[in-house]
């Protein structure tokens, strides 16, 4: 199958897009219990280690998650996953959580990084509490940019080559936003000369810059900004807090089919 325009640049100039990999934190620092009510770990069952493993991450709304499309198996059986809520430690003695069904957005495929989202309904509704509470959703009219104040949280690598040690706890970077022109005039001095017009959309956010930015491991996440409305959802990155900013769909751009769903 053809790779993407921005895919095949980025590979021809040896530079490796984690289009369908996890991706993590970088520049970061460790975060106390309660700071991220909404930070979730996706989970998948390991044979080799017998127990559920972490996977990517994602965002509580009410009964459902709010992740990544390619976090997710296409026709995947919602019981092949398990959700962790309302902890900043991994594998702690928790029970996890069922998922009824896995729901994607209607426009999204496996080249298209700007509709990157998907649903996941778990089997009961959750039950707030101060270290387990739901996500803001944006307005409309919600336009964020490079003056707003917004953080990443996730499991993922401390560096390309450095994994998350135990006890496995969660980290958050301030990270900020780039306006989407000066972010596709730094992918037109990356890129190849047939790529250069086809990498940054309006319906996308621009995030991160060198030593603040991501890596892999928590791929699915939020990006939360203004105390605190979900902005975007962690989705593509080059390699680990590479020069070049993150890709990432804006929520405001699937309201509508959100709010069909999340009530």
């Amino acid at each position: 199958m053809a790779l993407s325009c921005l895919e095949s640049s980025v590979f021809m100039a040896s530079v490796s897009v984690f289009r369908s990999k996890p991706v993590g934190i970088v520049g970061d620092h460790r975060t106390p219990l309660g700071r991220w009510p909404w930070q979730v770990s996706l989970r998948i069952y390991n044979y080799k280690a017998s127990s559920w493993v972490h996977i990517y991450g994602g965002s509580i709304h009410p009964q459902w998650i709010l992740t990544a499309v390619h976090c997710i198996s296409q026709d995947a059986d919602p019981a092949l996953y398990r959700v962790q809520v309302g902890e900043v430690y991994l594998y702690k003695e928790q029970e996890l959580l069922n998922v009824r069904r896995i729901i994607f957005y209607p426009d999204e495929n496996q080249f298209n990084e700007r509709f990157d989202v998907a649903l996941m309904q778990l089997t009961a509704l959750l039950l707030t509490s101060t270290h387990v509470s739901s996500v803001s959703l944006p307005k409309d009219s919600s336009a964020f940019n490079s003056t707003d104040q917004c953080w990443l949280a996730g499991w993922g690598n401390r560096l390309q080559n450095v994994p998350l040690l135990p006890p496995y706890q969660l980290y958050e970077v301030k990270i900020p936003i780039q306006d989407n022109k000066t972010c596709k005039q730094a992918y037109r001095k990356k890129m190849l000369d047939k790529c250069k017009n086809e990498v940054i959309f309006e319906d996308v956010l621009c995030v991160g810059t060198l030593g603040q930015g991501l890596c892999f491991g928590d791929s699915g996440g939020s990006l939360v900004c203004n105390k605190w409305i979900q902005a975007g959802v962690v989705s593509k990155g080059i390699d680990c807090s590479n020069d070049l900013p993150s890709v990432f769909p804006r929520v405001r751009s699937s309201l509508t089919w959100l709010h069909q769903h999340i009530q």
